[in-house]
């Protein structure tokens, strides 16, 4: 993509260009699970080869998702700039150089670096630009497009969990490490699709991206002139988007409180949930059936919710209430159950609910805002989710140590995860 995603580019179905960028969004899913999962399973050899301990090695996964939550504001920018292909081209790049790299460390702290500044920043990055390409393509067909290129996940975590470990008893951490820099070339190839797909045509109110070539008779004053024009476009791009971050777009923020309260409850559950079933008095491999079957089911949520809005069946606000409704409940009931199959149910809804969401959340921001305040809205509520996480994360661990039990803790859960029907309402009332 030479330039930005125009407005031509919009349609009922995507065409081509918005098919490449759901390819290239499923790609740079896929490829993130990789270098997450990768190195969740190294933990252990790591911190015995680098001599560290457990929970510094974790905290390197720790700092690279709050990097990624951190520089994402800044994800819409860059790709006006420079365009979507090329980011997405360049944060390949860096997250491949990043394992690559670390094949080469000698203690945690080089990881450390290598992970938070390349893999961090190439994760926040490209996730606001892909995930806008897509919404820029597709109208109509904007869930499913969504819900596919959300897949990545699901078959990341099925495929990179036995290749890793695969890797590991074959060729040892750093021949793992390598091996999985190389698989992250994809994302690459993927961008390249999209540079080479994308129409060219640019909307005027972002052609600041590329600067067009003047013709050699032209005066000083035109270049000027031209220069004049494009750092406009920027200024008003960036104040734009700046302003859905701040105080200024009160729809943007209930659509935050509705994205930031569904991802903490989704993340402590999955930090959480292990344990929670083992205090009720499951099994350890009882709890990691809850979960493999869970992820299936999370992995139909997500292709089926783009099957129910696109196809007119519910709208994205009835089924985002339903599944919020559905979800809060699981959470709440979850510590309480004993039994076998009604801890398996609970699992299944909490996760074919967060399949749903995940996806629904971002046709919401498209719905609400419009899509020239993609970037900016999808930037913003990573940012936000980072500083919840970092603020809150602790709070449903440090309810069980006080109370000794898990049940105030996901009780807490439930109740972040009611909130948004409060925000999702209040949308609903004044789009009317």
């Amino acid at each position: 993509m030479s330039g930005a995603v125009s407005n031509s580019l919009e349609g009922p179905d995507g065409g081509r260009p918005g098919w490449v960028a759901v390819l290239a969004f499923w790609t740079k899913n896929l490829m993130e699970i990789g270098i997450t999962k990768g190195l969740g399973i190294m933990l252990p050899i790591l911190q015995i080869q680098l001599t560290s301990q457990m929970w510094i090695i974790g905290w390197i996964a720790s700092l690279t998702t709050a990097t990624s939550g951190f520089v994402a504001p800044f994800g819409g920018l860059v790709s006006r700039r420079f365009g979507a292909g090329y980011v997405m081209m360049t944060c390949g790049v860096m997250m491949s150089a990043a394992a690559i790299a670390g094949s080469f460390v000698e203690n945690s702290l080089q990881l450390a670096l290598l992970y938070t500044l390349l893999a961090g920043t190439a994760k926040g990055i490209s996730n606001v630009v892909a995930k806008e390409a897509v919404g820029r393509c597709f109208t109509k067909n904007y869930a499913t497009a969504s819900g596919i290129a959300r897949t990545g996940y699901s078959v990341g975590l099925i495929v990179f969990a036995p290749l890793v470990q695969l890797f590991l008893d074959t060729y040892g951490w750093r021949g793992t490490m390598l091996l999985v820099g190389a698989i992250t070339m994809h994302s690459v190839a993927s961008g390249a699709v999209m540079v080479a797909t994308m129409q060219p045509e640019l909307d005027q109110s972002n052609a600041y991206q590329t600067l067009p070539q003047t013709e050699h008779t032209n005066s000083s004053s035109a270049h000027e002139s031209t220069l004049r024009s494009h750092c406009g476009s920027l200024w008003k791009f960036v104040s734009k988007n700046f302003e859905v971050g701040l105080l200024l777009n009160s729809r943007y923020w209930l659509v935050a409180v509705i994205s930031c309260c569904t991802t903490y409850a989704y993340l402590m559950w999955i930090v959480y949930f292990v344990s929670q079933a083992q205090s009720n008095g499951f099994t350890l491999e009882e709890a990691g059936s809850f979960v493999t079957i869970a992820g299936i089911a999370n992995l139909f949520g997500t292709i089926s919710q783009g099957l129910i809005t696109d196809r007119g069946v519910m709208s994205s606000w009835t089924l985002v209430a339903v599944c919020l409704v559905m979800s809060s409940v699981s959470y709440l009931a979850s510590s309480l159950l004993t039994s076998y199959w009604p801890m398996m149910t609970s699992a299944v809804l909490i996760l074919f609910s967060d399949g749903v969401l995940s996806c629904q959340t971002d046709v919401l921001v498209k719905q609400v805002l419009g899509v020239e305040l993609l970037a900016g809205a999808f930037g913003w509520i990573a940012l936000k989710v980072t500083l919840l996480l970092v603020a809150l994360g602790f709070l449903p661990g440090l309810v069980y140590d006080l109370t000794g039990s898990y049940t105030a803790a996901f009780l807490l859960i439930g109740s972040v995860q009611a909130v948004p029907l409060v925000p999702l309402l209040m949308l609903r009332y004044s789009q009317r």
